[in-house]
């Protein structure tokens, strides 16, 4: 399970990575991309989000429940938080492999509590078929179990369509920010959209591949029988040494390929498969 792996030795690793980079960025010129988390009363304002319990209710859009039935709290440019947006491929084939499965929830995890413990808010969504499961909202290391249990429950995986399912988000508020998809881009109606859909949302993306190490090395040899883990389609092969070879050279050609579209998009693209300690892996993307 999930929580198995998010022991107090490992959150306490995360909060020391993050202290690392904070104290490297303290001392390198400010960028001025990250806005103050200092509330105030004197203020200019400058977004919404959705209200959570403990919000001053003074600062509840109440025009804005009249007309559409939902609670929103005002923001300001003093207290504005980063908005961190994690949306976790929940397709079969992320499922296919146990321990690849338990990796992407683990790191979709670390970058929430990454997130929570800097009092950003954070966002998840699990993308499912052509639909997206979501815990929004979350502001303080407090509702990190929500995020987890929210990780954790059981779920059916089936065929996902990422630029289908992500375009489900265009009306949900993100905030400036940043978004992380992680998934293996194995999806049937490939990534393209969905990363540009977010890139006009003013979100900074980042794309992480994470593979099985399995699948990124094959173990097998000899004659085997293949099996789609979404669609049940099978396949006769032989895996000889060339043919393993091929292999490698279409997965390196696959990445190449996302990797050139992240750049012309000004996103970020990272792979990763299991063999690779989980701490390495976000202490990579926080570099």
């Amino acid at each position: 399970m999930l929580k198995d792996m998010l022991t107090n030795e490992y959150l306490s690793k995360l909060e020391v990575l993050d202290m690392a980079v904070k104290k490297r960025l303290s001392s390198a010129p400010a960028s001025g991309a990250r806005k103050s988390s200092n509330k105030g009363s004197s203020l200019e304002f400058s977004d919404f989000r959705e209200y959570t319990q403990g919000d001053d209710l003074r600062r509840v859009d109440w025009n804005g429940y009249a007309r559409f039935g939902r609670l929103y709290t005002k923001l300001f440019n003093e207290e504005r938080q980063a908005s961190i947006n994690i949306i976790l491929d929940g397709s079969q084939s992320m499922r296919f492999y146990k321990e690849k499965w338990e990796y992407a929830e683990a790191f979709a995890a670390s970058v929430a509590y990454i997130a929570l413990n800097n009092s950003d808010m954070v966002n998840i969504f699990i993308a499912n078929a052509t639909a997206i499961e979501k815990c929004i909202g979350l502001v303080s290391k407090q509702s990190f179990p929500k995020a987890v249990n929210f990780l954790d429950a059981e779920r059916n995986g089936g065929i996902t369509r990422l630029n289908e399912s992500v375009k489900t988000l265009a009306y949900e508020r993100l905030g400036d920010g940043i978004t992380i998809i992680i998934s293996d881009f194995f999806s049937e109606d490939g990534y393209d959209s969905a990363v540009k859909l977010l890139r006009s949302k003013k979100q900074s993306v980042n794309m992480i591949q994470i593979l099985d190490k399995k699948e990124a090395l094959p173990e097998e040899r000899g004659n085997v029988r293949l099996i789609d883990s979404e669609t049940g389609g099978t396949r006769e092969l032989e895996l000889t040494p060339e043919l393993l070879d091929r292999y490698s050279q279409t997965l390196e050609k696959f990445r190449a390929e996302i990797r050139e579209f992240a750049l012309k998009n000004e996103a970020g693209f990272y792979a990763f498969d299991t063999s690779k300690p989980l701490i390495a892996a976000v202490g990579e993307i926080l570099n």
